[in-house]
């Protein structure tokens, strides 16, 4: 999974190929054994320098990528919570996260939205989380 920096740089990349000029000018797209577009890359290696500037300038004026911290929809008060395990493969969700509160109980989140928080009973549901997730309950 790329880094917050290396998605910015991801995204200027592609934005001044989108845009042609001087950096665009810099690339070629090479071709898949279909023969259709893929990859841009480097056309001579003499201009490395003044693209990487051209790139540097890019990401720095970027400002609609998104925040560097992760943030999910609806209200995200987190307070007391500790994440401990994530999963993307779940029905009816995007993505649910498990938590633990100072307490030592169990809850779940869908799609980073506090208003589903749920606390988890079930001792089957709870044995599964731990197992899953791999965390060690503090014995205290």
């Amino acid at each position: 999974m790329a880094t917050f920096a290396e998605e910015k740089m991801l995204r200027a990349h592609l934005e001044l190929i989108a845009e042609g000029g001087d950096y665009a000018a810099y690339f070629t797209q090479g071709t898949n054994e279909d023969g259709e577009p893929s990859a841009w890359f480097l056309a001579d290696d003499a201009n490395q320098a003044a693209a990487q500037a051209l790139l540097d300038a890019k990401v720095a004026e970027l400002s609609a990528i998104g925040a560097e911290t992760a943030n999910g929809e609806g209200p995200s008060n987190w307070d007391g919570y500790t994440a401990i395990h994530f999963s993307n493969d779940v029905v009816g969700a995007n993505y649910r996260a498990w938590f633990v509160d100072a307490n030592g109980d169990y809850w779940k989140a869908d799609n980073g939205n506090s208003d589903t928080l749920a606390q988890i009973t079930d001792s089957a549901e709870i044995e599964t989380l731990l197992s899953d997730s791999g965390y060690i309950a503090d014995p205290e």
